[in-house]
């Protein structure tokens, strides 16, 4: 169980990276159900797999390429 705590945990924490990026213009680049629909694109085994690997910010900033 506590994994799936730490998998969550790292989930919200891409999440508020994802929710408080901007556009250029300086409007919110994602609506939280956006933010949350490009997140699960990535399974629990995917973020479990990645998390020694990447922080949050990372993961985050590579779900937001264009």
């Amino acid at each position: 169980m506590e994994q799936n705590e730490e998998i969550e945990a790292y989930r919200m924490a891409v999440l508020k990276v994802m929710m408080e990026a901007k556009k250029e213009n300086g409007e919110p680049r994602f609506d939280e159900a956006e933010a949350k629909s490009t997140l699960d694109i990535l399974s629990d085994a995917d973020i479990e797999f990645g998390m020694p690997f990447n922080t949050p910010q990372e993961t985050a900033e590579m779900l937001m390429e264009d």
